[in-house]
């Protein structure tokens, strides 16, 4: 399977890079993009820019059917979009084999693992993914990367869409968006982004329903000058679609009557719920001094709250059996552990850079100096609990589930210590042009961090990043490259099992690659990288919900990626990745040497659409893609776990007509039944099902 792919990889060309200024089009779809701003925080030419970067825009991930940010990941090299499957307490994607930080418009949105509400693709016009360390423009950024997703905006031109779905698990939602100037001297322009969903889930008994307002306004008094104002209400109602079913009722059963269907809700009615609530004003600001300085400021506030209640199996205590009625191939009850939490979350971004253009000499000069903030803050309530020593949390037959009887007042809250945490950071970058051929790309940055635990002492941390990348055309549009950068992250809180304030996650990488670009809309990129992680933050063998930090964590692979627009309306775009991610150092000396837990090593994925004309003012447009992911290890103690590999497929069908769209999208079209990750813990994480959605829309 893999190399059939890779042999179409290679026939074709690689799809990649962020899309900001020019694109080549077919239709509404965007081919690929000529320049990219997320790398440099300029706006630069992707042959001109030293690092693997890769976008999704909003048709194309409509097309494809993704209904959240980590489905809008899954034809993109390098990286697992759905590395834990089908999870509603957040978007939990893999890149280069490491967790990513999640940015919006430039700046980090995701602080810690509290459940705060999730990013919506109903307010994107792209998701922008940034592979490797990127600490010098972006502060907070994790080894794998950033996942930065980019806000629609207000545009000076009257448009709008209605859109109406109506899908599986009895999905319903209506969408409206609506942009255009206010003023007859259009300086002004608004837009309104809102969404209602009233929906059932895969995990029975859950509700997925959403309420959605974004509204945004941008001010162009002349054409050196915007600044746009966003703003965000968002209240969603759901409960953990994940359930944790047992290893050995999962992937290790010994027949289809001992294996549990993943649908199957071993919560409670009254007890489970997640009720999420997010409003948020973000501002941007842009001013062109002169030809040759321009300064960029943006600044963001976020008041978020949720209340998370989960029942899950214990399946830790004893994963080779963890039913206490009988044997791993008889038994049917299980304990159940309860765990609750109110986080109350407030966060204020911002940054501000000058950018200076200059010439020295034959060398060309795009200088970049800014400096960024976060404060964040959190005040929790939490509460847990077990069968097994709290009354009221009773066990439950996993194969013929009674769902009542547990109310939502079983556990008193309890207040967790408050956390603060501060980070500011100086950065400097230059852009060196030489010959119109070769770039230089240098930056160095300083960061002083602060977490503050109640009760506990500040924890300052200082560090200094820095990133170097040289990338030259040779002729014929042939790029190749060669960089060097680092990453430092903070990790908030504690460990509760040592009273010890976690240590920032470190690391550097070294890619080199080549880019081919022989004319407009082609676009040819395969790169190899090496990172080196320390102080990763992963889940305690001891004790699975809490969090360690291991010793190191080594990622070596190469990846392709690729689009082309064919003759005949025909997209298609492709990629390939192999991934050999192993721990080096640990804490448990029985994973070292190993792979990394829960990441494949292969991915490879190709997507396309056809268009007909089949009259004056109607296009059909018929599409499909094919995703593969390969096997993940679990290495335990004693045991290791291998979860079988496996590959999906994804449909579209849609007509345009007039000012009409009619659409249909299927993803995992046959209901293929599987799992993303099984762990020596004792738990296995389903994987999505066939999921339908017809939509009609109608443009404006």
């Amino acid at each position: 399977m893999v190399a059939r792919v890779v042999g179409g990889l290679l026939a074709t060309v690689a799809w990649t890079n962020v899309v900001q200024a020019q694109e080549v089009q077919h239709g509404d779809i965007t081919v690929t993009a000529e320049r990219a701003v997320t790398a440099t925080k300029t706006d630069t030419p992707l042959i001109e820019t030293p690092q693997a970067i890769s976008v999704v825009t909003d048709q194309l991930f409509r097309d494809r059917g993704a209904l959240n940010v980590q489905e809008t990941l899954r034809y993109s090299a390098g990286v697992t979009g759905e590395a834990y499957g089908l999870d509603t307490r957040g978007d939990a994607s893999m890149i280069r084999g490491l967790a990513p930080v999640q940015f919006l418009d430039g700046m980090r949105n995701l602080y810690t693992f509290a459940p705060f509400t999730r990013t919506a693709v109903d307010t994107l016009s792209r998701v922008e993914v940034l592979r490797g360390p990127s600490s010098v423009l972006y502060g907070q950024a994790s080894n794998g990367g950033i996942i930065n997703s980019v806000s629609k905006r207000p545009e000076f031109e009257t448009s709008g869409t209605v859109r109406l779905e109506y899908g599986s698990w009895d999905r319903k939602q209506a969408a409206v968006d609506i942009t255009g100037p206010l003023n007859s001297s259009e300086t002004l322009a608004g837009r309104v982004v809102a969404v209602v969903r009233d929906a059932n889930q895969q995990t029975r008994v859950i509700d997925d329903n959403r309420v959605l307002l974004q509204p945004s306004l941008s001010w162009r008094p002349g054409p050196d000058t915007q600044v746009t104002l966003i703003g965000l209400f968002q209240r969603d109602r759901s409960a953990s679609s994940q359930q944790f079913l047992p290893l050995v009722s999962a992937i290790l059963a010994p027949n289809d009557a001992r294996r549990l269907s993943n649908r199957t809700f071993l919560g409670d009615e009254d007890y489970d719920t997640l009720q999420q609530r997010t409003a948020s004003a973000t501002l941007i600001a842009d001013h062109r001094v002169s030809d040759l300085i321009s300064i960029s400021a943006r600044a963001r506030y976020i008041d978020a709250k949720s209340t998370f209640r989960e029942l899950y199996p214990d399946v830790y205590s004893n994963p080779a059996n963890p039913f206490i009625d009988g044997t791993a191939d008889t038994g049917r009850t299980l304990n159940r552990y309860a765990y609750q939490t109110k986080p109350h979350g407030k966060i204020l971004t911002s940054d501000v850079n000058t950018r200076f253009e200059f010439d020295t000499g034959p060398f060309s000069h795009q200088l970049l100096a800014g400096i960024d903030y976060s404060n964040y803050f959190e005040r929790t309530l939490s509460a847990s609990g077990g069968s097994a020593f709290t009354p009221g949390i009773t066990p439950i037959d996993a194969y013929d589930p009674d769902n009542t009887g547990v109310p939502a007042n079983v556990l008193p809250y309890a207040l967790l210590p408050e956390q603060r945490n501060t980070q500011l950071g100086l950065y400097v970058q230059d852009q060196i042009r030489y010959a119109d051929r070769v770039t230089l790309v240098a930056g160095v940055r300083h960061d002083r961090a602060r977490s503050k635990t109640e009760g506990v002492d500040a924890v300052i941390d200082k560090a200094w990043t820095f990133k170097v990348g040289l990338i030259g055309e040779l002729g014929y549009g042939l790029s190749p490259y060669l960089s060097y950068s680092e990453a430092f992250q903070p990790v908030s809180g504690i460990n509760p099992r040592t009273g010890n304030a976690y240590v920032p996650t470190r690391g550097r990488q070294y890619e080199g690659g080549v880019k081919w670009q022989p004319q407009r809309g082609v676009l040819i990129t395969a790169n190899y990288y090496d990172i080196v992680e320390e102080n990763r933050p992963t889940n305690d063998p001891a004790d699975p919900i809490n969090v360690f930090q291991t010793g190191e964590v080594t990622s070596k692979g190469f990846e392709i990626e690729g689009a082309f627009a064919l003759p005949g309306d025909i997209q298609l775009t492709a990629a390939y990745s192999h991934n050999n991610a192993r721990v080096t150092e640990s804490l448990y000396t029985y994973e070292e040497g190993e792979r990394v837990n829960d990441v494949p090593r292969d991915q490879a994925s190709a997507w396309g659409v056809k268009a007909f004309q089949v009259g004056p003012d109607a296009v059909l447009r018929l599409g499909a893609g094919i995703r593969y992911i390969g096997s993940t290890r679990s290495t335990g103690a004693t045991t290791a776990i291998t979860t079988p590999s496996y590959t999906l497929v994804d449909a579209l069908v849609s007509v345009d007509w007039d000012r009409w769209t009619a659409s249909i999208n299927a993803s995992n079209l046959f209901d293929k039944s599987y799992f993303t990750a099984c762990r020596t813990f004792g738990d296995c994480f389903s994987g999505n099902r066939r999921y339908v959605v017809g939509s009609l829309g109608y443009r404006f």
